[in-house]
């Protein structure tokens, strides 16, 4: 009953959703226990000159206090009214040299890719101006800068070559953006719910999550309806 209720609130969510640009609208990770301002402004992706601004939405301060403070009435209000509301957040990038100045005001240079020991396998890990590797646990907060990253420095495709004519090039296998044990977050009404990927099914051409979420619900999702715990 939980995995079909989740799967109607989900159905429901992106029935009203009123453009694809809204589905995949962008944010700025403060922290995984921080509500995230939504990207209202980005310029240069991909260059030496990245530039991203956010500024947080009530939707999604009412979305952390569903999660983070169930039942507290004055939750959304309060937040709203709090100084850290009202900020213009900035991030920036030299996204071909590989430094990045996140909404910490900081600057650290890449320092190559997580292994997948641990939570975040696969993503950016970076050192601060100390020569320190920024860990990647949520208290020092490398996985949020890595998020800011891949907003402002997204991964482009590979090329591929041309077929060759005497045989067709077999398929490439389907990259997965998520694997059993990553901590994520996932669409659930008009909140993000924490939560863990438990299996990664294929169907077709497309790979989609069973997931199982702290608030007790289980389905399956594709990836567009996950996202990453900064």
């Amino acid at each position: 009953m939980r995995a079909h209720s989740l799967a109607v609130s989900l159905f429901i969510s992106v029935a009203l959703l009123p453009s694809p640009a809204i589905a995949a609208e962008e944010w700025l990770s403060l922290g995984a226990k921080h509500w995230a301002p939504t990207v209202v402004s980005k310029t240069g992706a991909g260059t030496a000159n990245a530039v991203a601004e956010a500024r947080v939405m009530r939707e999604a301060i009412a979305g952390w206090c569903g999660n983070w403070a169930p039942g507290d009435a004055g939750c959304v209000a309060r937040e709203l009214a709090s100084p850290a509301a009202q900020q213009t957040y900035r991030a920036s990038a030299d996204c071909i040299a590989g430094r990045i100045t996140p909404v910490d005001g900081n600057t650290y240079t890449l320092a190559g890719h997580w292994d997948n020991s641990d939570i975040g396998g696969g993503r950016t890990r970076w050192r601060d101006a100390n020569g320190k590797i920024v860990g990647r646990d949520n208290a020092s907060g490398g996985l949020g800068i890595s998020q800011q990253w891949e907003v402002l420095c997204p991964k482009k495709p590979a090329a591929r070559p041309a077929p060759r004519t005497q045989a067709p090039a077999p398929a490439a296998p389907i990259a997965s953006a998520y694997v059993p044990g990553d901590v994520i977050y996932a669409r659930y009404g008009r909140q993000w719910i924490a939560g863990k990927v438990v299996k990664v099914r294929r169907q077709g051409t497309q790979l989609t999550y069973e997931v199982r979420l702290e608030n007790g619900a289980r389905g399956m999702l594709p990836a567009h309806m996950l996202r990453k715990t900064p």
